[in-house]
């Protein structure tokens, strides 16, 4: 019985997930869900609440495993003891987070895609917000008095490196290709870094 519940289940995040990926979280059907998992809505309800708990069991694992190991890995990268070490670091650690974020990509892709009206709706801009205080604390340790980067370039370019990964999601990237895109950006961070922080 234990069994035959655990693939309803199975069924029925399976059927969600296909259902908010094509329609967004807004225009996601319960009666779809339901009719594709052969389930009765009533029975979505009791297990998950409503939608919003519908979507919450899909993306949850994934999306507090992607904000623990990149708190992690930025946390490393503060502690180095100099700018080329932290880029180092930095660069593993996106390449960690890219291959997690593709073992687990269309939780991501409703995560960075289709989460408007859910709790995750903010979840893009809660991982800029942590690289913006982290990147400033980099420009204090390693910025000399020559540097060019101020706080609203910092804000930009934060948001714009997770743009990066959302870019590669939306346009349903190989991982293959997501990783050699993100090369290309690691190599144009690692210059351009040294430069607005007057290191060359």
């Amino acid at each position: 019985m234990r069994r035959e519940t655990a693939g309803v289940t199975e069924s029925l995040l399976q059927a969600a997930k296909e259902e908010f990926l094509t329609y967004g979280f807004h225009d996601a059907s319960m009666r779809r869900i339901s009719a594709a998992c052969g389930v009765s809505t009533n029975s979505i309800y009791t297990r998950f609440g409503d939608k919003s708990g519908l979507f919450t069991a899909i993306v949850q694992e994934a999306a507090d495993g992607l904000m623990e190991m990149y708190m992690q890995s930025i946390q490393k990268a503060t502690e180095c003891p100099d700018m080329d070490h932290a880029i180092e670091e930095g660069n593993e650690g996106t390449d960690q987070v890219l291959a997690y974020i593709y073992r687990y990509k269309e939780e991501f892709q409703l995560l960075f895609c289709h989460s408007v009206g859910t709790e995750y709706e903010d979840y893009f801009d809660k991982l800029a917000a942590i690289e913006e205080q982290y990147y400033n604390i980099f420009a204090k340790q390693y910025a000399n008095e020559n540097a060019t980067a101020d706080e609203f370039f910092i804000h930009v370019f934060c948001r714009t490196g997770w743009q990066y990964i959302y870019e590669v999601l939306t346009h349903d990237k190989p991982y293959d290709e997501a990783a050699a895109f993100m090369k290309n950006v690691q190599i144009f961070n690692f210059a351009g870094w040294k430069s607005v922080f007057g290191l060359e």
